[in-house]
């Protein structure tokens, strides 16, 4: 793009189609002439067939958009048939379209159809309509003529560039430089003198548009004169008060053209930068974006120091942008400016250099400087790159300086180096306390198994300080190793001899592991004769421990010396009980039980009461319904059961239904009678729903959309496939209960979720399924394949309907859901083949026993 492009806006126009290589069925053959194979005949044949049926059916569509302009439909209705004629019309539409450029409702739409037509006629039809519009639509169409940089509209539009009307002239003088040339110079030229001032910046830019198009066709010579040209129509005494003029851009367009067609530019470029004048600096800077190599870089680097400051900080920003490391000599002098604006930039520009010798440089700053400079060099520490630089960051290891020292850790632990962990370490042992402290915490964040043994060691001597510092490091290599077996050997290793607070510390790491040999420690621990190690591994217990602890934390509960460790076990067991979603219900209704009784205070038996909520049983209904006498925690243990029973309304009807009428009645918390009463509301209206689910998912395939995706056969429908199944939630709106949310399953777009429930029937019967889903949805019925839609759409009940065979008993229901965007989920009621109601019906989750 040249200078003059930059300020003067410009559509984008279509491109005559490239012409292709002849197909390979084509042979060609003596004589120049082209032979088909006899292979692709029967191809051919089917394609010409193809193209001739989309011809015709695009000449009815062109017929079609040409009778609404023709017609007396309202204009925004004629609007979009031109838009439509913009794709598909031919030189056919010309007509229909040229009668609507004296309309002014319709002149913008049926010019832009127009300029985009590579046809003659549309050419002539949009310089016939010029003389008879008016005002924003004349220079609209002059606006697209010259988008088609129609030559033979050059005649009609020199004179309006001296219009009357400043829009009018103003757009007939760019148009006129898009479409370039002798005759569009020598037309700008005329025109100027008489032009007023208001439209006299618009002739400028086509002169520049112009030679423009004289710089790409290769006469330097000619468009550095005419750039030269326009430079000079501004007096000096008003170049150099560039920053009082509105038309600055011109003479910036001007000069970056002068700049871009000299033989030898790197003197303008020089005297632009070192100038006094906005507009030279300004094209100088701009030159530096499209002029290439090494000698440009050193050039403009040179003028650094001569600039003032606001100039050194756009000139140092472009030379860090160009990314070449013969400017980081001058940068790195820039540094050392008295102006903190010029520092900063300097620092950020380093960082793209990739210069090793910015390193030390830039180590300083961290360390000795403040505020902007300092978090400049920080950033610039952490992003550079090339080659010898990892090299220069190791070298300054050793160096004197702990300030350097510790600013050098810092960054190799933002950078995430992992090949200075052995430096690392080598610090961590050292005398310097500042050293010491980054090199550990950068250790948290790059080492690995192989680093525990060290950092054990380091723990027997260390004061309090390093010794947390190092536990942390422990905790967070345990905390991401895949190999807990390699971590817990030296540090069960270390725990012999280790004295206690070193134990303890050791303890408190070892629980981020989820290994055997942890937990037997910890477990092991909790009868250690110190008190410290006993508390040590209680907390591990509780913070980390995985569900084989439920026990052990269940028994400290009840047992622990202190009143605070039994409050922490309490804590860290429901922790515990939340990652037994996947346990059975029973299991998670026994487990919510034993922790319930055991609960002294309020507070603990909000937490049970929570994981309580997530169990669809019928015994923590009950249990549910029982804490509701207990004022403490009424309101929550009524939210509680509401929950429940809306969970159980499939599975257990009757007793959900008679548990929800009874808090719709009686709860008293507000919102929990609120809530009962809607879902009673909603039980009355959608009997029949499936509302015991689990789900799979989600299943992807890079590249393919979720109609795509609709066929594909992922685990769920494999025989004998290794599926995750999870169970899923109920809506958190009780009156939803009887649909199958996925939004927070399918965690994005374009993937597919399964969903899987037990009907039970008490007699086999032909039923009807009314299916609502978003989006498509495949839905098997005891292995049977009974209904399937490729659908994007959002949910609503009954859009679907389908028949199935439901033997008595249990009865497998499997339902693939395809998610395109935004929300996602299903809704499935089985109804008699008449649409009635079917009593007995019972919903459970999961497959068939």
């Amino acid at each position: 793009m040249g200078p003059a492009e930059r300020r003067v806006h410009r559509r984008c126009r279509c491109q005559p189609l490239p012409r292709r290589s002849l197909p390979r069925t084509l042979a060609p053959v003596k004589g120049g002439t082209t032979m088909l194979r006899p292979s692709a005949l029967c191809l051919l044949s089917s394609v010409l067939c193809l193209l001739s049926s989309a011809a015709v059916a695009g000449e009815a569509e062109e017929d079609r958009f040409i009778a609404i302009l023709k017609s007396d439909r309202p204009p925004n209705e004629k609007a979009w048939a031109c838009r439509r004629l913009k794709v598909a019309g031919t030189v056919k539409a010309v007509p229909a379209l040229a009668a609507c450029l004296t309309d002014k409702e319709l002149a913008h739409s049926a010019r832009y159809a127009l300029e985009t037509m590579p046809y003659p006629e549309a050419a002539a039809a949009l310089r016939d309509a010029v003389p008879k519009a008016t005002g924003l639509a004349k220079a609209g169409i002059i606006d697209s003529i010259g988008d088609r940089r129609d030559k033979e509209a050059v005649p009609l539009l020199g004179p309006l560039a001296a219009d009357a009307d400043p829009q009018v002239a103003s757009s007939a003088a760019v148009a006129l430089g898009k479409i370039g040339g002798p005759e569009a110079i020598a037309a700008l030229k005329a025109a100027r003198p008489k032009a007023p001032e208001a439209v006299k910046p618009a002739i400028a830019d086509g002169l520049l548009l112009c030679a423009d198009h004289l710089l790409r066709g290769g006469d330097k010579p000619g468009a550095a004169a005419l750039f030269k040209e326009v430079w000079a129509w501004c007096p000096i005494e008003d170049r150099l008060k560039a920053e009082l003029r509105t038309d600055e851009h011109i003479r910036t367009a001007a000069m970056l053209g002068v700049i871009l067609a000299a033989d030898d530019p790197l003197p303008l470029l020089a005297s632009g930068l070192a100038g006094s004048n906005r507009a030279g600096q300004l094209a100088a800077l701009d030159a530096l974006h499209e002029l290439k190599g090494e000698a440009v870089t050193k050039a403009a680097a040179d003028q650094i120091a001569k600039a003032e400051p606001k100039v050194q900080v756009a000139l140092i920003e472009v030379l860090g942008q160009r990314g070449d490391a013969a400017a980081a000599p001058a940068i790195i002098e820039a540094t050392k400016s008295a102006e903190p604006a010029v520092r900063v930039a300097a620092l950020h520009a380093l960082s793209f250099l990739g210069d090793p010798a910015s390193v030390p440089v830039l180590l300083e700053a961290a360390a000795k400087g403040e505020g902007a400079v300092q978090e400049t060099a920080r950033e610039a520490l952490a992003r550079i790159t090339g080659k010898g630089v990892r090299e220069a960051l190791a070298a300054q290891l050793s160096k004197p300086d702990p300030a350097i020292r510790a600013e050098l850790v810092r960054a190799i632990g933002v950078r995430r180096d992992a090949a200075a962990v052995p430096a690392l370490l080598k610090l961590a042992k050292g005398d310097d306390a500042a050293a010491r402290t980054a090199a550990l915490r950068s250790l948290a964040t790059l080492a690995d198994e192989t680093a525990i043994g060290d950092l054990v060691a380091l723990m027997r001597t260390a004061g309090d300080e390093d010794a947390a510092a190092i536990e942390k490091a422990l905790a967070a290599i345990c905390s991401r190793s895949k190999r807990p077996d390699a971590c817990a050997a030296p540090i069960l290793a270390a725990m012999k001899t280790a004295p206690v607070p070193a134990r303890a510390a050791l303890l408190r790491a070892l629980g981020r592991l989820n290994a055997p040999e942890a937990l037997n420690a910890l477990r092991a621990a909790l009868g250690d004769k110190e008190a410290a190690v006993r508390d040590a591994a209680i907390r591990a217990l509780a913070e980390n421990a995985g569900l084989e602890a439920a026990p052990d934390l269940l028994r400290l509960a009840t047992e622990a010396a202190e009143p605070a460790q039994r409050v922490l076990a309490l804590r860290g067991y429901w922790r515990v009980v939340a990652l037994a979603a996947e346990r059975s219900a029973e299991e998670r209704v026994r487990m919510c039980e034993a922790g319930l009784a055991a609960c002294q205070r309020p507070e603990e038996k909000r937490l049970g009461l929570t994981e309580l909520a997530a169990v669809p049983h019928p015994a923590a209904l009950k249990l549910a319904e029982a804490l509701c006498a207990d004022a403490a925690v009424r309101a929550e243990a009524e939210a509680a059961a509401v929950r429940i029973a809306v969970a159980l309304l499939g599975a257990q009807p009757a007793e959900a239904k008679a548990a929800l009428q009874r808090l719709a009645a009686g709860a008293s918390n507000p919102t929990a009678r609120a809530e009962a009463r809607k879902a009673l509301d909603s039980l009355t209206q959608f009997v029949g729903y499936i509302t015991a689910w689990q789900v799979a998912g989600p299943f992807r395939q890079q590249g393919k959309e979720s109609t795509a995706l609709f066929d594909v056969a992922f685990p769920p429908e494999q025989a004998g496939a290794k599926v995750d199944w999870k169970a899923l939630p109920p809506p958190a709106d009780a009156s939803l209960a009887w649909q199958a949310d996925l939004a927070g399953v399918v965690g994005g777009d374009h993937c597919v979720a399964y969903i899987r429930s037990r009907v039970f029937s008490p007699k086999a019967t032909r039923v009807r399924l009314d299916i609502g889903t978003d989006d498509g949805i495949k839905l098997w019925v005891n292995g049977a394949l009974v209904h399937a839609n490729n659908a994007t759409r959002g949910l609503k009940p009954e859009q679907d309907r389908a028949r199935a065979e439901l033997k008595e008993g249990w009865n497998d229901f499997l339902a693939k859901i395809t998610q395109h965007t935004m929300g996602c989920g299903a809704c499935i009621r089985i109804r008699a083949e008449d649409g009635s109601a079917i009593d007995g019906l019972k919903f459970e989750a999961g497959e068939g026993r």
